[in-house]
């Protein structure tokens, strides 16, 4: 080595992995992440690696690669030269490897040096070396909690029995992978944290023999060169003093399968072929019993660590004014103190604390800025839903016929509801939970209560006389509580001038009232830009219930005028359309909108039942429009319409029967046979002619049916209807053929 190489000095806040914290502890100037795995034994690291001043490309390029294997992998097509794709510079390999193991000397158990082997390459072959087993065994000699067994025992390097104490591994049960160590080590047998598996396994797999001298001697000997495990305290809850040889525990399908093989032959040539075992099993135990103690002791000193290092931070977060669980979660820094400390089975001092105390003040202030926008947006969602819930309970509870409620989104945005939806209303976590909700708030007799319900009455004043101007009744007011305002009356009819549009419920009627009004959201835009300023009056639909009110002698002001019309049934004849067309009170706003002037009339029960070809179905388009499932997508391909514009007219009257002349006397004609004759034939061909025209005639007046797309598209087409109402078709209960085709 160059003598200028051997001169070198460790960088300050030098650490393993290439970090170099700031104000980094004496303490942690040499922690060791576990990078990813390598073989431990590697044929083609068999030679020596480069020189330790190469890089770490240079010491990549070095190995021995002359075996070729066919990559498992496409190969990229493009090579990656970018330099932020190469990893940034480890200074661990910039020094000679005197220094390297002189540092790894005084690490805290082989565990670090085998996370060091695994960096790299280079690093990789160095170590395992026999001239580097110095460092393993320097290592195991002052590893915590004591000393390790000397792997020599069991024929392994020092390497692989790092390995085989510190790896990580699958869970013998579950499969998960866990960090926990083996539970036998003879087995090789290990358990995660879950408590089921290893009850559950040991149940099905594992035998114990807590008498050996009542066994046979070819019992005893069948068993004598099979693997067992250290004690029974690997596997139940039992004193781990209890070890082998006192204690015999057997995988059972390796027990059945010695005695099945000492079984099927002599006794002398099982043990000839297993002499090495034979000899070589009470050595072995009593290496893996020790092993197993030396991980009881362990186990032991991981707890008391732990709950000293738990102690310690209780303490700590007292005296500073944290609580313990945030400073565990909230600060990263503390975190990787305690777990890195924890994890080494070293103890937290405040000197540790004292060098990172100002960076864990800052991810605490973080940390609780964090927690309270949680709590603050928790609590505004809270809050929303139980303000939407309110609102639903509303729509649901019975109200006044004058008294509407607006939109959800108008209804959020009250004063009252908007304060307390907004992150000014949120409290800390532990008051929040002493303090009712909003949703008792708003249902129980209190004071946020009436404070909505003055706002919502406040709201719908402003409302009605916005309304009541669109009406042209800008100012009206009455002392009298049994009237009814003009905008809730039942011939008020409005629409949307920003929008045009109309919810679902009105879709059939193509106007709103005045609980329509106050529920609209315009699909265009935004939803919370309600203004009473947009809507005007429908004249066409104010003018048409105005003279329906009229016709019915209807008192508009009275609350029992919306009863009163439906209390009338289907007796409203449309006089503007040229088919007879009856319809109900409900349906003439949505009617009004086809004509220019619509002129109806009242008829009598008697009549409208004389007239219609069929009795009204109510609902019937709503349900069959309006509803989108699988009954009545069935229902539209299977039932048959008809047309009531095409099928329904009113009957001609009747003409007056004229008076036939008196025919004359007998003895005033003179008949011949053959005159008879022929006027009886005559007469037989003229009714046949008459009877065949008659049949003609009604077979073309038969009434076409229709599917309900076709009869859509029929009514669409031909009568100019694209939205059809229940006076516009009817149900054909049976029809021996649907025509479906367009006229």
């Amino acid at each position: 080595m160059p003598q200028e190489d051997a001169r070198r000095k460790i960088p300050a806040g030098i650490c393993l992995g290439g970090f170099v914290p700031h104000q980094c502890p004496a303490s942690l100037l040499i922690p060791i992440s576990t990078p990813i795995p390598l073989p431990l034994s590697l044929p083609l690291f068999s030679n020596m690696g480069p020189h330790p001043g190469k890089s770490v490309a240079q010491s990549n390029a070095a190995v021995d690669t002359s075996t070729h294997r066919r990559p498992l992998k496409r190969s990229r097509k493009f090579k990656q030269t970018s330099d932020s794709n190469l990893p940034a510079s480890v200074y661990l390999l910039s020094l000679p490897f005197e220094l390297i193991a002189e540092i790894l000397i005084y690490t805290a158990s082989p565990k670090d040096v085998l996370a060091v082997a695994r960096c790299n390459k280079y690093l990789c072959t160095t170590l395992l070396r026999e001239s580097s087993a110095f460092i393993w065994r320097t290592v195991r000699a002052n590893c915590s909690p004591g000393p390790l067994p000397d792997p020599q025992a069991i024929r392994l390097t020092e390497s692989a029995f790092a390995a085989l104490v510190f790896d990580a591994g699958d869970c013998i049960a579950c499969g998960k992978s866990t960090k926990n160590m083996f539970s036998s080590w003879s087995l090789r047998v290990r358990f995660c944290s879950r408590a089921e598996c290893k009850t559950t396994w040991a149940k099905n797999n594992v035998s114990r023999i807590s008498n050996w001298d009542i066994l046979t001697r070819a019992t005893r000997k069948a068993l004598t060169w099979i693997p067992l495990a250290e004690s029974p305290a690997c596997f139940w809850l039992e004193p781990t003093t209890t070890t082998w040889p006192e204690s015999k525990v057997y995988v059972t399908a390796t027990m059945n399968a010695a005695l099945a093989e000492y079984g099927a032959a002599s006794s002398t040539v099982v043990e000839e072929r297993h002499s090495t075992d034979i000899t070589r099993s009470p050595l072995k135990m009593s290496f893996y019993v020790t092993l197993f103690t030396w991980r009881q002791k362990r186990l032991e000193l991981e707890r008391q660590v732990k709950q000293q290092n738990d102690t310690f931070g209780k303490t700590l977060a007292v005296k500073e004014g944290y609580v313990y669980l945030d400073l565990l979660n909230g600060s990263g820094t503390y975190q990787t103190l305690y777990s890195h400390r924890t994890k080494n089975l070293e103890f937290v001092t405040r000197l540790d604390y004292d060098v990172v105390s100002a960076k864990i003040e800052a991810e605490m202030i973080s940390a609780k800025d964090r927690q309270e926008r949680r709590i603050s947006e928790a609590t505004v969602q809270t809050n929303r839903a139980q303000i939407e819930q309110h609102y639903q309970r509303l729509l649901s509870s019975p109200r006044v016929k004058g008294a509407p409620l607006p939109s959800l989104t108008v209804f959020r945005a009250m004063p009252i509801l908007d304060l307390l939806q907004s992150a000014s209303a949120s409290m800390p976590l532990a008051a929040a939970k002493k303090t009712p909700g909003v949703a008792h708030e708003l249902q129980k007799d209190t004071i946020i209560k009436h404070l909505l319900a003055s706002e919502l009455a406040r709201w719908r004043k402003k409302a009605e006389i916005g309304l009541g101007a669109a009406l042209g009744i800008p100012e009206w007011k009455t002392a009298r509580t049994n009237r009814l305002h003009p905008v809730a009356r039942a011939n008020a009819r409005f629409s949307c001038s920003a929008c045009g549009k109309v919810a679902r419920p009105y879709k059939w009627d193509d106007c709103l009232d005045y609980e329509g009004v106050c529920k609209h959201e315009c699909q265009k835009g935004k939803k919370n830009n309600w203004k009473v300023e947009q809507f005007v009056k429908d004249d066409k639909a104010v003018n048409a219930m105005t003279k329906l009110v009229k016709l019915c002698s209807i008192d508009v002001e009275d609350p029992g005028s919306f009863k009163a019309l439906d209390d009338i049934g289907p007796r409203i004849r449309c006089l503007s359309c040229p088919a007879a067309i009856v319809m109900r009170p409900s349906n003439v706003p949505g009617h009004s909108h086809r004509h220019d002037e619509m002129e109806m009339s009242l008829l009598t029960q008697a009549e409208a039942d004389a007239l219609v070809i069929a009795p009204l179905d109510d609902g019937l388009a709503t349900r069959l429009i309006g509803h989108d499932d699988y009954r009545n997508k069935r229902v539209q391909k299977t039932w048959t319409y008809g047309c009531r514009h095409c099928n329904q007219h009113v009957p001609p009257p009747l003409l007056p029967v004229e008076e036939k002349a008196p025919e004359p006397a007998a003895d005033d004609k003179m008949v011949t046979d053959e005159q008879v004759e022929g006027e009886a034939n005559e007469q037989v061909e003229g009714d046949a002619k008459a009877e065949a025209a008659k049949n003609k005639k009604a077979q073309k007046k038969q009434p076409k049916r229709f599917e309900f797309n076709g009869l859509r598209s029929h009514l669409k087409e031909k009568h100019s209807i694209p939205l059809p109402n229940d006076e516009d078709f009817y149900h054909i209960s049976s029809a021996p053929k649907v025509d479906a085709r367009k006229p």
